[in-house]
C-alpha cells in the first residue's frame, strides 16, 4: 500500500512568533491518489463550509481561519485528527510535545514563562463534540482502506530560527532544510507502522510540498536530507519540482494546499502557530497592561517591538529570543 505524506508551513513572513511546518502521513490503497483523496474521504471531510455542513471542514488553511473568523472550525478538524491519531490534548504544551517532541517544552518556555496560566484545549469548539467526530473520522477512515500512519510538527522558535538564519543566510534555506528532515522523521516513523515495508520493498508513494518561494530545483537538498540517496530529477518549472528517490515521488508544487494531506498539514501548522501566538500575547499583556495583540506579521511586529521594548530590557529578556531577523 503506498503512502502520502502532505507537508506545509505557517509563519515564514512574521517577524514575531515560530516558524511552524507539519507533515501529515497516510497510508492508501493502490487505487487511491492525492488527488483522489478527498473523493475516497468525502463522507466525512469537507473542502467548503457551507450552512449545516456537518463535515470536518479541511482545506488551506487561509480560507478555513482567518483572524476576523471564528478559530473554531479550524481547531475542530485539527483536534479531530489528533484524536483519531494519538490522543485529544488539553493543553497547548500536551500538543506542542505531542506534534514536535520533548524539545517544544524547553524552547517554549524560553518564549513564554509560567507567569500566565496553561492555555486550556479547545478555545472555541465544543470539547463535548469531538469524540463523535473521531469516531465518524475513525469509522470512515476504515471503511475507505486508509490509515493515517503520523502527524508531526517541527516549531522553530525565534532563537533557533535567527541561528539557523545566520549559519545558512537564508531563511528560505531554514524552511526546506527544517521541511526535508522533518519529511525523513514522518517516513522513519511510518515505516514502523506500515504494511510491512522491507529493505527489498521499502516504502512507495508520494511526497508533496508546497513550493518553497521561488525555488525551482530540490534534488541537492533531497540528498543531503537522505543519506545522500541517488535523486533522479523528473521535472523543473516554476509551477512544479518532481523527483524520484526509490519508490517514492517528490512533488513540490505551488498550490499544494488543494491535495488533503497538505491541506490538513496547513491546518496543523496554522492551529499550532494560532495557540502559541496567543499565550505569546497573554504574557506580554501581563507585563504590559493596555498592550494591543499582534498576529506578528511585519508591520505590526515592528509596532509591538517597540511597546515592549522597555519591559523586555526590565525582564532582562534576550530579544533574540522574541524578535526574528528575517
Amino acid at each position: 500500500m503506498p503512502v502520502i505524506v502532505g507537508t506545509d508551513e505557517a509563519g515564514y513572513g512574521p517577524n514575531l512568533g515560530p516558524l511552524v511546518i507539519s507533515a501529515t502521513t497516510w497510508e492508501v490503497p493502490v487505487d487511491v491518489s492525492p488527488e483522489s483523496l478527498w473523493q475516497t474521504l468525502d463522507s466525512v471531510v469537507s473542502q467548503t463550509a457551507g450552512r449545516g455542513e456537518k463535515r470536518l471542514h479541511v482545506a488551506d488553511s487561509k480560507k478555513v481561519y482567518a483572524s476576523q473568523k471564528p478559530i473554531d472550525s479550524l481547531e475542530r478538524s485539527v483536534l479531530t485528527f489528533l484524536n483519531h491519531r494519538r490522543s485529544l490534548p488539553s493543553t497547548l504544551s500536551q500538543m506542542g510535545t505531542m506534534l514536535a517532541g520533548v524539545k517544544f517544552a524547553n524552547a517554549y518556555q524560553q518564549t513564554i514563562s509560567d507567569v500566565v496560566p496553561e492555555l486550556t484545549l479547545p478555545m472555541g469548539c465544543s470539547a463535548d463534540s469531538l469524540p463523535t467526530y473521531a469516531e465518524q473520522l475513525s469509522t470512515a477512515m476504515s471503511n475507505a482502506g486508509v490509515r493515517l500512519l503520523d502527524l508531526r510538527s517541527r516549531i522553530l522558535f525565534p532563537a533557533e530560527f535567527n541561528d539557523r538564519v545566520r549559519q545558512t543566510g537564508s531563511k528560505g534555506q531554514v524552511l526546506s532544510t527544517a521541511t526535508l528532515n522533518l519529511v525523513r522523521a514522518s517516513l522513519d516513523a511510518a515505516k514502523q507502522v506500515a504494511e510491512h515495508p522491507t529493505e527489498s520493498s521499502p516504502l512507495s508513494g508520494w511526497v508533496i510540498c508546497d513550493k518553497h518561494g521561488g525555488r525551482n530545483r530540490y534534488d541537492d537538498l533531497i540528498s543531503e536530507s537522505f543519506d545522500d540517496e541517488f535523486v533522479f530529477r523528473l521535472e523543473e518549472s516554476m509551477s512544479m519540482s518532481r523527483y524520484r528517490v526509490g519508490g517514492l515521488e517528490f512533488c513540490f508544487r505551488t498550490k499544494a494546499e488543494e491535495l488533503l494531506p497538505v491541506a490538513l498539514a496547513s491546518m496543523i501548522s496554522k492551529y499550532l502557530r494560532e495557540t502559541i501566538m496567543h499565550q505569546f500575547n497573554r504574557f506580554w499583556q501581563h507585563h504590559v497592561p493596555g498592550l494591543k495583540t499582534t498576529k506578528g506579521y511585519p508591520v505590526d511586529a515592528a509596532r509591538f517591538r517597540q511597546d515592549i521594548e522597555t519591559t523586555m530590557k526590565q525582564l532582562a529578556i534576550d530579544e533574540n529570543t522574541v524578535w526574528r531577523i528575517r
